[in-house]
């Protein structure tokens, strides 16, 4: 395999293979690396990253690569950076999105990397998740004990305040199309409930508050018509209506209240949380999605998310809905403290419009989240941002006194690197910028992990 990045003169070459989209083949271990300006003394942990990564050097998609975790190490003003593939039978034995399906271990695990009740586990939606340790080795496939028996989203939510972990799983093939799932604080699957939708639909993202749940059943749906035509099982159809389901934390599907909105799509929630007997969300929202199938999610300035509000009035059954800015962006995070619970920060990256495909910008935004105020931090020309993760200066700092880390690539050099910006001088310079010794591609979703 080599190294095709910055190579797109290829025209054989699906988009999601091209420049810092496409793979890297070495697996490194690096000490002592590089930094300009000084890394905080209060970060000490790992920096832990997953994405798309396929071995073979070709995937059908941007969603089947092999995962690799690319992991940064800070401890007493050091770095240090070290990526592995995820071993799992998907790699292992070479397989496809087709050859892997009906086998719940055969996961490519390339979408997110989470740590609960001391597990760090790999997660990819249509999968069961793996769990890794912090060496980067590859420990096993995780069931939680033989009690999950279906898939795990990549988006589980922690709550600050129980240590509980929830999450869901949705099916394409058969009732019940979804499921819920809640994960007691020492790591025990404690609850499992189906959930009655009216027909599959692709569910990749949601949210929590401190006392219920919130499931999104938006029209990406999957429609074997929909193969036939498009040669995908997925597809945007407005006509089925879109829904938020408010259900109790450890409520049932005879609880669940459904509340229907405008038709959109939501990859990525920012965070939501009660007020007033009202349930206040705050979203990626896309005005539609997949139009043309599951290879064109994104690709025009419908289809790129900006920051919406949704608010969810229990009392009257009414939502109202609001733009909040118009700045293209998407990998939203918070400050993972106030998951459930009222925040007003949020980071996200900028996302290009004038584009054909998902094309990341040279900007990180902080939002106030109430007003939808927003402030740009500038990564410098030609530089393309990555998924910004907030870490706070310590455990008990206010919200917003910490760092905002992102992986960043730098277009002309073909080189990467971590900058760390304080989030409080969002606009400012870098306090540290860590160089990398190989290029990092384009990736998903990551996590900070302090040491104890």
């Amino acid at each position: 395999m080599r190294d095709i990045a910055g190579d797109n003169t290829k025209k054989d070459l699906l988009w999601h293979l091209q420049g810092n989209w496409a793979p890297v083949e070495k697996e490194l271990s690096e000490l002592n690396l590089e930094v300009k300006g000084e890394i905080p003394k209060e970060l000490n942990g790992l920096f832990l990253r997953n994405g798309m990564n396929p071995k073979s050097g070709h995937s059908d998609h941007w969603f089947f690569g092999n995962g690799m975790l690319h992991g940064l190490y800070l401890e007493n003003g050091k770095a240090s950076y070290k990526n592995r593939y995820v071993v799992t039978p998907y790699l292992e034995k070479d397989l496809n999105v087709i050859s892997s399906f009906g086998d719940l271990t055969a996961s490519p695990a390339n979408t997110h990397i989470i740590e609960h009740a001391g597990k760090v586990l790999a997660l990819e939606e249509a999968h069961l998740p793996w769990e890794v340790d912090k060496d980067l080795n590859t420990l096993g496939v995780f069931d939680f004990d033989g009690k999950l028996k279906g898939a795990m989203t990549a988006h589980p939510r922690i709550c600050p305040e129980t240590g509980e972990m929830f999450f869901f799983s949705y099916s394409m093939m058969g009732e019940p199309y979804l499921n819920y799932y809640r994960v007691d604080s020492a790591g025990q699957l404690v609850q499992s409930e189906p959930i009655e939708i009216p027909r599959p639909v692709m569910m990749h993202d949601w949210s929590i508050t401190r006392n219920h749940v919130i499931f999104m059943d938006l029209p990406i749906v999957s429609d074997m018509d929909l193969a036939v035509t498009t040669g995908s099982p997925f597809g945007f159809k407005p006509e089925c209506g879109a829904r938020l389901g408010v259900m109790p934390r450890d409520g049932s599907n005879k609880d669940v209240r459904w509340f229907e909105i405008d038709p959109c799509y939501v990859f990525h929630s920012f965070n939501s949380f009660e007020q007033d007997g009202k349930i206040v969300l705050y979203v990626s929202r896309q005005q539609e999605a997949m139009v043309g199938g599951f290879k064109e999610i994104y690709g025009g300035e419908s289809t790129v998310a900006r920051l919406w509000r949704w608010t969810i009035d229990l009392s009257s059954g009414e939502v109202k809905e609001e733009q909040m800015d118009d700045g293209a962006c998407d990998f939203p995070r918070i400050d993972d403290r106030r998951i459930g619970l009222k925040s007003d920060f949020g980071y996200s990256m900028q996302i290009e419009t004038e584009v054909d495909s998902l094309t990341f910008g040279n900007h990180l935004y902080k939002y106030e989240l109430q007003s939808g105020s927003r402030i740009d931090h500038d990564l410098g020309s030609n530089v393309a941002g990555g998924e910004p993760v907030f870490a706070p200066s310590s455990k008990n700092s206010e919200e917003d006194e910490g760092w905002v880390m992102s992986f960043v690539h730098e277009r002309d050099t073909r080189k990467s690197k971590m900058v760390i910006i304080d989030s409080k001088n969002f606009e400012s310079e870098p306090v540290a910028e860590i160089y990398l010794p190989q290029r990092i591609p384009y990736g998903a979703h990551g996590s900070w992990m302090p040491n104890k």
